[in-house]
């Protein structure tokens, strides 16, 4: 985690590979569901591409997914069997469900390995220094706001919204470090 000085109004980042959105993201693909996001697939999966499955199915998988990047939408939760099409939603699932929780596992385990790796290379203070940068163009302190960063193995690389407070960042963007702080300082100055 990442945070402003205290006595100040505070910002904060948090970086993860959470499980959950593991899990939700591994079930997109194996459902062939379209992310309005335009979140690419999920590398290492395995999982063949499909085709998209009907609406109803699309519409009960975002309905799970929002709840998981937005905060105010946690009780959404997971559509029950009484709406139209959730419990074909419901189905598919449980087809996939059991591989998509031991491969979010693996994901979330490498992840954690991957952070280990660059704090143990050196400090890593590249939010700090954009938040710093954009307080001194501004000529005033940043305004408190808060970030979530899921690093995620992606089949592609760059940066992308998900949600309010929110981003995605493949892997490989994450490992260089002159090519994450490129990809974050537009999303850092536009918060602060």
């Amino acid at each position: 985690m990442h945070a402003g000085p205290l006595g100040r109004p505070r910002w904060e980042v948090v970086e993860d590979a959470s499980r959950d959105v593991l899990v939700a993201l591994y079930l997109r693909d194996a459902l062939g569901i379209v992310d309005p996001s335009g979140l690419p697939r999920m590398l290492g999966t395995g999982l063949p591409e499909v085709d998209p499955p009907e609406p109803s199915i699309a519409f009960a998988w975002t309905r799970w997914w929002i709840p998981l990047i937005e905060p105010d939408a946690r009780s959404w939760g997971l559509p029950e069997g009484d709406e139209a099409g959730t419990d074909a939603f419901s189905a598919a699932v449980r087809r996939h469900l059991d591989s998509a929780r031991a491969w979010a596992m693996v994901a979330h385990e490498q992840h954690n390995g991957s952070s280990i790796a660059r704090m143990q290379r050196a400090p890593d203070v590249t939010i700090q220094e954009l938040v710093h940068e954009q307080e001194v163009a501004l000529g005033r302190a940043s305004r408190p706001f808060r970030l979530r960063i899921e690093v995620l193995p992606l089949a592609a690389s760059g940066i992308w919204w998900i949600g309010e407070d929110v981003i995605a960042v493949d892997e490989a963007t994450r490992d260089e470090p002159i090519l994450y702080r490129d990809a974050l300082a537009p999303i850092v100055a536009a918060l602060v």
